[in-house]
């Protein structure tokens, strides 16, 4: 699954879009409270382990994206810490695809009226890292399911073992999972 943040703009067929389907203020402000996390979840390797067992093909129709496990956004009150879920994914979201002044309006939803981000792999690596931690926790799943699940991503282990000479993408997701199991929603973990 890849899900992305997109400046308003025409999509086709292959590129579905989800915006709120009503113009009043309730659901436009709906769409805004949730979109973040609609986003972050959408591309989090524990979603696209699932979406993977449902997909025939290559293309990802809208009908199976439906039928995929969203968290429930009262999940997202989950505390690790001195944060909730909500806070760290609207924090981490946005330093991750708020690094053009195309997505102003993005992060103004946010709550964010600064300039753009700059863009730092290695700073957004361990957003990522930290996010897909943060989904198996809120999926339920312990760090034996988050190793397995990691095993069936290949194509970034291989990759990862070419520029690191292990798959860090794993390492720090796991780090990361002992951070937020034991309430440390800030550091940087070293892999």
């Amino acid at each position: 699954m890849i899900a992305c943040a997109v400046p308003l703009a025409g999509c086709g067929n292959s590129f579905p879009i989800l915006i709120p389907t009503s113009d009043c203020a309730e659901a436009v402000h709906a769409y805004r409270d949730a979109a973040h996390s609609v986003l972050a979840n959408l591309n989090a390797l524990a979603f696209d382990f699932t979406a993977r067992q449902k997909l025939q093909g290559q293309n990802l129709n809208l009908f199976v994206v439906e039928q995929l496990p969203i968290i429930p956004l009262k999940v997202y009150h989950r505390r690790f810490g001195d944060r909730i879920a909500a806070d760290q994914v609207r924090d981490h979201v946005l330093r991750l695809t708020y690094t053009a002044h195309d997505m102003a309006a993005f992060a103004r939803d946010l709550g964010h009226h600064g300039p753009p981000f700059p863009w730092d792999e290695e700073q957004r690596r361990h957003l990522r890292a930290r996010l897909d931690a943060c989904y198996f926790h809120l999926y339920g799943l312990d760090r034996d399911n988050a190793r397995y699940i990691l095993s069936t991503f290949p194509m970034i282990q291989r990759q990862d073992e070419d520029q690191f000479g292990t798959f860090r993408t794993r390492d720090l997701i796991l780090a990361y999972m002992n951070a937020l199991a034991a309430g440390d929603t800030r550091t940087d973990v070293a892999a």
